[in-house]
């Protein structure tokens, strides 16, 4: 279903291997725009979907898949990897937020690498996972949560944060210093509704419950994430 074309869906698909297809296909069928990094291609091949572009060092790409894409972006710089490159490519298209895909796989190295090129772009990014969703935030800010209770809510730093604030949950920061091998806060509990006070910093907020699973785009559940 489009939405409005000042604020387009966008589907930034990666290759981790582990998302169902069944579930992959109905986010693309929401979508309105979909990228894909290199060999996320295949996987939107198997579901007879191509996306409007794909973007990559195109190392990982099938024959197949590559013979049915729209518009092919070869980056050969080994210096980044094919997330940093979709990423790049999104902001120099013109989009400000989209959601991410694919992002867990079975190589553990790969999801920290998208974490990283994720805290180091400046788009808005939620990210699409198998058990719930999570959102990069980048100090200052202030973000509130209108969650189901019971929530699982982890807040992991990317670098050291300074003055954070969690309200609302089974287990409160207050004024607390984070950091990636020092505190966090990790399986802690939504009681209602949450805040979350950066002053300084980045950290990821990942958020598990079985109503996060489902298709829902950020403008069609503006209460999750203001």
């Amino acid at each position: 279903m489009p939405t409005k074309l000042d604020k387009p869906r966008v589907l930034a698909v990666l290759a981790g291997e582990d998302f169902p297809l069944d579930r992959l296909d109905l986010w693309l069928r929401t979508a309105d725009v979909v990228i894909a990094a290199d060999g996320a291609a295949n996987a939107l091949n198997q579901l007879g979907r191509v996306a409007a572009i794909t973007v990559g060092d195109l190392d990982s790409i099938s024959d197949e898949s590559r013979s049915r894409q729209k518009e092919l972006v070869q980056i050969d710089d080994q210096n980044s990897t094919d997330c940093d490159k979709l990423l790049d490519l999104a902001l120099q298209r013109g989009y400000s937020s989209l959601s991410l895909i694919g992002v867990e796989g079975d190589l553990l190295d790969h999801t920290l690498g998208t974490l990283r090129s994720v805290g180091l772009s400046c788009l808005n990014i939620r990210i699409i996972l198998r058990r719930g969703v999570a959102y990069v935030l980048r100090g200052p800010i202030e973000k509130h949560l209108l969650l189901p209770e019971s929530t699982r809510l982890s807040l992991m730093p990317l670098t050291p944060c300074v003055g954070v604030n969690l309200i609302g949950t089974q287990w409160p920061l207050s004024n607390a210093e984070l950091s990636p091998l020092g505190a966090n806060s990790l399986s802690n509990r939504a009681l209602g509704p949450v805040s979350i006070q950066i002053q300084k910093g980045a950290a990821v907020v990942f958020l598990s419950h079985p109503e996060l699973e489902v298709v829902k785009w950020d403008d069609d559940a503006e209460q999750l994430a203001k």
